[in-house]
């Protein structure tokens, strides 16, 4: 395959899928060794939300009575900043995110069938090294997701590869994963930042899609649709604004899809976003990469100045998970750290390095759906951009 056009965007590329979690004393709260990982397969709300919108009234007010006890439960490790790296309370203290709009956009929880959701399978599973939730609390969560079930819809019968809906975060950092299209899409994301001009516009800006280092992507024809809080009958984009819009990328390559903007005149508070595609195929299943697709510059400051800090991410990139590998190939961190250097600088913004990526989706104090930050510790994250930064900087000159 040719070498297609460097690309550096807002936010740019494919999610730095991290799982090792770091232990806080201060907190009492156990290191999770396997965490709530990030599941493109699971028919999930995708990534982010906020506001305390709600699915249904139902829904929400079994979410209203439970909340209390879920909070003294869990919320020491998993509100935003707590120990277990995986913040799905959000902020119980503050109104965005809240608690119930966190939960009802983490991927894997609100899923068809509420007794495969990832909030109760992990939470009763050995690979939870924090406190259980109580009986009376696993009932009610069950039978809350129960509820939130009922407007989940099923969209593995669409002739369209079709990401099922996922609930946005509002004036946040958003990544949808396409691995729901099949295997070979496994790692690959379609990322962007929502904002709710008025309660029936959303503009979704930035938006970008991000192959892995293995496999590239042609897609053609992407169309998003709203459905409206409990509701499963769609409503698509009604001037189809990405009509004439076919993108390809090589593998390790990121771009903007289409403008990289959309105006939703349909949307619905509190409502869902699909994703669908005319045609989605993955390019090059031998798995090889394009050697060319991001060369580095600096070198010598990435092995000096970053390659240290990405260590903790080496536990999942090392090429033994094949979502995290997918996304990031971090697996010649140690024995070629230019090879390293090349697959993550396509996950960097040179213009805003503040705006890049690995930081958004690391960060303690921030609400993306990404498995690692630091085990809350806002001084190891700070020191981590510091060094990392550094690098960042030189590349861009």
């Amino acid at each position: 395959m040719s070498t297609l056009p460097r690309f550096h965007f807002g936010f740019p590329a494919a999610l730095l899928v991290a799982g090792m979690l770091v232990a806080s004393s201060e907190t009492g709260c156990a290191t999770e060794e396997s965490p709530l990982l990030l599941s493109s397969s699971s028919t999930s709300t995708g990534s982010g939300g906020e506001g305390g919108g709600t699915t249904s009234t139902a829904a929400k007010n079994l979410f209203d009575a439970l909340e209390p006890t879920l909070i003294k439960e869990c919320g020491a490790c998993h509100q935003k900043g707590g120990a277990a790296d995986t913040p799905f309370l959000g902020d119980p203290d503050a109104p965005k995110p809240d608690a119930y709009a966190a939960m009802t956009s983490w991927p894997g929880f609100v899923v068809q069938t509420a007794a495969k959701s990832r909030l109760l399978t992990h939470s009763k599973s050995v690979e939870h090294k924090g406190t259980k939730p109580s009986d009376e609390l696993a009932a009610a969560l069950e039978t809350w997701l129960t509820e939130e079930a009922k407007s989940v819809k099923d969209v593995s019968q669409e002739q369209k590869p079709t990401i099922p809906p996922f609930k946005p975060i509002l004036s946040g950092f958003n990544a949808v994963y396409l691995g729901a299209l099949g295997a070979e899409f496994e790692g690959m994301a379609v990322t962007f930042l929502a904002e709710e001009l008025t309660p029936s516009t959303l503009a979704l800006t930035e938006i970008e899609v991000h192959p892995t280092s293995n496999f590239g992507v042609k897609l053609t024809h992407p169309l998003f649709t709203v459905y409206a809080a409990g509701s499963t009958n769609g409503a698509p984009d009604p001037v189809d604004s990405f009509s004439n819009v076919t993108l390809e990328l090589a593998a390790g390559q990121a771009g903007l899809l289409g403008p990289g903007l959309v105006v939703l005149t349909n949307w619905k508070p509190n409502a869902r976003l699909s994703l669908a595609f005319e045609a989605a195929v993955a390019i090059d299943p031998n798995g090889a990469a394009d050697p060319n697709a991001m060369p580095c510059k600096a070198s010598e400051s990435f092995s000096l100045n970053a390659a240290p800090s990405f260590v903790p991410c080496f536990a999942c990139h090392n090429g033994k998970d094949s979502s995290a590998n997918g996304a990031v190939d971090m697996s010649k961190l140690m024995s070629d750290p230019g090879a390293a250097c090349g697959q993550i600088l396509n996950r960097v913004n040179l213009i805003s390095p503040a705006k890049s990526q690995l930081f958004v989706t690391t960060n303690p104090s921030g609400s993306a759906t990404h498995p690692f930050k630091f085990g809350g510790k806002a001084a190891t994250y700070n020191a981590f951009k510091t060094s990392v930064t550094l690098w960042i900087n030189d590349e861009a000159k």
